[in-house]
């Protein structure tokens, strides 16, 4: 081979080098941005699931208040009907 000829052959293989490895760049960086939106996904169905778990957590923490009072209540009632009791 003359040298012309090998100059042309290691340009070419430099430039199928470089394209190689900008396809491989993009290729990373579009699995990336997919786990970033799977990502996403997976943290919008958590905060989801947090925000009905702290619902139905504030709501039991109601009912429990209500349930509490009303066992002071009867409970006070009790008393009075054994105070009264001939």
């Amino acid at each position: 081979m003359t040298d012309q000829k090998q100059t042309n052959v290691v340009g070419i293989l430099q430039i199928v080098t470089m394209l190689v490895g900008i396809a491989t760049l993009l290729f990373a960086f579009g699995g990336k941005t997919e786990q970033l939106n799977q990502n996403r996904t997976d943290i919008d169905k958590l905060a989801a699931a947090v925000n009905d778990l702290a619902k139905a957590q504030a709501s039991a923490a109601v009912t429990d208040a209500l349930h509490n009072k009303t066992l002071e209540d009867i409970q006070r009632r009790l008393e009075n009907l054994e105070r009264t009791k001939p």
